[in-house]
């Protein structure tokens, strides 16, 4: 027990006060055997603590700091015997070969271990200071103990002397097992790559880390540097470090990045992983290893893949052919990015930055919507890229780079650099083009001659090319007319009633924009787009070099056929002509639509317009089809017209379609489409004109009105006379007869039959009667006209001061009217019928 005072104390005052020792050393060991061990490396060297427990040293490394050039290892305490062992009993001794020596500290989580339990293994990293020439060759580690028996109280048990060959770097892409935290941690550089600007090299680097050790790893303190051979050191981002800890056998691959002057980046490199001692204020090196090349990343061929770690997963990313917008001083590109996640955890899809380089190293940024969303595995995300280029940089000579948003805690890193070239598809009017299972052409472009504007129209067939039902595709486009693209807005609406495509089946769908009336339309081309919530639409086809496409004209005994699912139905003219009348003309025609569908349905709204041999345009109005027609049942339909002053009614032709759009009743395709304007789609044209002035009918006989016809016959017209001889009016009596046409299942549009007294005097007393046909509307004050034949008729004309309206009681004339829309069109009349005859 004597002197046993002297061992008390931390083992840190007793490495503090002796490491300085300048007392020669008598070595335990023989001189051949000294030597021997003297050229074996660090890990391979052990010396005896006693007969059952040794000691050994690992993991030398060096990384300069504020503090200077600190040297970091790990001591291996390994006690095979019953007894623990006492730290206070030993301690090291840190030289060099030429007698320098520097004091070691334990690293300050590791002070608090004292004692090695009977058959463990205990790891205390040590460090210290040391000159800047000092190099791993250089340095020898003295085991002692106290013995007190001895000179100098000190025990020399052996030393672990580095071999002039030592080195403690990894080469590059070799791996290496540390001790990180009291665990054991493998790590190897996976991949290195670089990007250059004019002062400055970015690095990225793919990392291996894996836990090999018993207990987890906590790797939440972990720094890396990157060191020159002349000791310059710059640190390396490692953010998704900062909450990272590893299990047990488990494995991750983590992306570093770093910013270097480019004169440095050619040099040779090593990266450091190092442990951030916050108690001391010193950063440990624990591992180095060699950086390769730094050589720009590969390109990645067209239609190749490039495989990436991205937050630990290894994920396969390629990129698609660009399409081509000419946007006249610009050209607008789309194209789309693809990543597929091939490991076993879905990751938060990365904040991107895309750019298109040129040769020039001029770089022109591609957008994209940002997705909070994960990258799942096995299933691939698609990014779509837009953006704006000039028009003399081809995409083929091009790169498109894209990189990891910096943020203030990395600078971002390159995922890869790919090829594409321009895939602008082009065809003319009845070409196609493939769409994933579709194939889409286009069918005509029409041009609807509006009264304010007009409007380019679209029509466009889908077919469906997969063996199974498919839903409807997203499709829109834009004109562009001779060269010069329509910045009006462009409208989708679907044609067909149907939310999927049958194999094999075609769906159909316009797209249409408005134009100024006074355009001249040379070259027409329509642009194909699919359109995407949020994003810029990708171009797909571009449909160059057309003229308009002519508009069919038809027989008047021709019908208009519509084709479309869920509106299939027959459209015949019946009846045209213009009326007469006092300020302005009218034009009047019928048309029977009839169901072609196999269930009752709601029949397209039609449009149409006058064009006449000057080009005057004149829009008509349709009566509006309320109800639904059953199965091969027939509607009579209304169409008129307010003809202008100067209208050439003897040579003009009637234009008929289906109105879609803001009130037309068809769907608008595409999420978010929302039509703008009504247009007239899939025109035709009948050529009106000579001998279609309206005939009046003389007889009374058959007049036609609106799918009725009425029979007037056997007038007597007199006064009326009241209580008192008082005259009251004009009294009328006569027959008729009523009958409906029952072809038709109903007449659409209001129609009134008016009977209207004229005495024919110099004072040409007037005075009407309005009667409704068939079935009265609900609150009409209206007289009804039943059907039937001969039916008697009393037509009173109130007015208590005709005497005085009424020269003489000779003759009259008997006007009979079609009221329509508040319109009176004249479809009959007979002059010359006498007062107070029966005839």
């Amino acid at each position: 027990m004597k002197n046993k005072w002297i061992k008390r104390g931390t083992a840190t005052i007793a490495v503090a006060t002796l490491v300085l020792a300048s007392t020669p050393i008598v070595g335990q060991l023989p001189i051949a055997s000294a030597a021997a061990a003297a050229e074996k490396s660090l890990s391979s060297q052990i010396v005896k603590l006693n007969s059952q427990s040794t000691i050994s040293i690992r993991d030398v490394q060096f990384l300069m700091q504020d503090k200077g050039k600190v040297v970091a290892f790990t001591v291996t305490y390994a006690n095979n015997g019953s007894s623990p062992i006492d730290l206070s009993d030993y301690w090291l001794r840190i030289k060099t070969k030429s007698g320098k020596s520097f004091k070691a500290y334990v690293k300050e989580s590791d002070k608090e271990i004292t004692s090695i339990s009977p058959k463990t293994n205990q790891f205390i990293t040590y460090y210290a200071v040391v000159d800047n020439a000092t190099k791993l060759q250089d340095l020898t580690f003295q085991i002692v103990k106290w013995d007190f028996s001895v000179t100098n109280y000190e025990r020399i048990l052996g030393t672990i002397k580095a071999s002039s060959k030592e080195t403690n770097r990894v080469a590059a892409f070799k791996d290496k097992v540390m001790v990180v935290n009291n665990t054991k941690v493998r790590s190897a550089i996976k991949q290195a790559f670089v990007t250059k600007d004019q002062s400055n090299a970015y690095v990225s680097i793919n990392y291996l880390l894996e836990n090999v050790g018993l207990k987890p790893a906590n790797l939440s303190n972990i720094n890396f540097f990157i060191q020159t051979e002349s000791n310059s050191v710059y640190k390396v981002s490692a953010s998704e470090l900062e909450q990272m800890s590893l299990q047990p056998n488990e494995r991750k691959i983590t992306t570093l990045t770093v910013k270097l002057p480019v004169s440095v980046a050619s040099k040779p490199l090593a990266l450091v992983m190092a442990i951030n001692d916050e108690a001391s204020k010193v950063i440990l090196p624990v591992g180095e290893f060699l950086m390769p090349s730094l050589n720009a990343a590969p390109v990645t061929a067209i239609g190749q893949q490039r495989s990436v770690f991205l937050s630990g997963q290894q994920v396969v990313t390629s990129i698609g052919r660009a399409s081509l917008e000419d946007k006249g001083n610009e050209t607008g590109i789309s194209l789309e990015y693809y990543l597929v996640n091939n490991g076993s955890d879905s990751i938060k899809v990365p904040d991107l930055e895309v750019y298109l380089r040129t040769k020039q190293n001029v770089s022109y940024p591609l957008t994209y919507t940002k997705d909070e969303g994960k990258l799942l595995p096995g299933i691939k995300k698609t990014v779509s890229l837009t953006g704006d280029i000039p028009t003399n940089v081809k995409v083929e000579d091009a790169d498109i780079v894209v990189r990891t948003a910096g943020t203030d805690k990395d600078f971002g890193y390159v995922i890869g650099t790919y090829k594409t070239n321009s895939i602008i598809q082009e065809g003319s009017l009845g070409s196609s083009f493939a769409l994933d299972k579709y194939s889409v052409q286009l069918n005509a472009i029409q041009r609807t001659q509006l009264e304010d504007n007009d409007m380019l129209v679209a029509d466009l067939s889908i077919k469906n090319n997969d063996s199974i039902s498919r839903k409807v595709p997203s499709l829109s486009g834009y004109f562009m007319v001779n060269g010069v693209k329509v910045e009006n807005e462009a409208t989708a609406v679907t044609l067909d009633d149907s939310i999927t495509i049958a194999p094999g089946e075609t769906y159909n769908m316009v797209v249409y924009s408005k134009i100024p009336y006074s355009t001249t339309v040379s070259k027409i081309t329509f642009v194909a787009v699919e359109p995407e919530k949020d994003k810029a639409a990708k171009v797909l086809y571009q449909f160059s070099g057309q003229q308009l496409s002519s508009i069919p004209v038809y027989a008047k005994d021709k019908a208009y056929e519509i084709a479309n699912t869920g509106k299939k139905a027959s459209v015949k003219l019946v009846r045209n002509a213009i009326f007469s009348g006092t300020v302005n003309n009218q034009f009047y025609a019928e048309f029977a639509v009839e169901n072609k569908e196999l269930r009752m349905a709601n029949l397209s709204k039609l449009g149409g317009y006058l064009k006449d041999a000057n080009g005057q345009i004149v829009p008509v109005t349709f009566a509006s089809l309320k109800n639904k027609v059953l199965p091969n049942g027939k509607v009579l339909l209304s169409a008129w017209a307010v003809l202008p002053n100067g209208f050439n009614n003897k040579d003009y032709s009637l234009f008929i379609g289906q109105s879609v759009g803001a009130s037309g009743g068809s769907g608008a395709s595409g999420e978010g489409a929302a039509p703008s304007a009504d247009a007239i789609v899939k025109l035709a044209s009948y050529k009106l004109g000579a001998n279609n002035l309206a005939d009046i009918n003389t007889s009374f006989q058959n007049i036609q009105l609106a799918g009725y016809t009425v029979s007037l016959s056997k007038f007597l017209t007199q006064l009326k006379v009241g209580g008192g001889f008082n005259v009251e009016g004009v009294y009328t009596k006569l027959n008729y007869s009523l009958k409906k046409d029952e072809q038709y299942d109903y007449i659409a549009g209001d129609h009134k039959l008016v009977i209207e007294f004229v005495n024919q005097d110099s004072l040409k007393a007037a005075y009407s009667k309005v009667f409704t046909l068939g079935d009265v509307a609900e609150g009409s004050q209206d007289e009804v006209l039943k059907e039937g034949t001969g039916l008697p008729l009393d037509v009173l004309f109130n007015d208590s001061e005709v005497q005085s309206k009424i020269s003489d009681y000779k003759q009259y004339t008997i006007n009979v009217y079609d009221e329509f829309q508040g319109t009176r069109l004249l479809v009959a009349a007979k002059e010359n019928l006498n007062w107070f005859m029966e005839q």
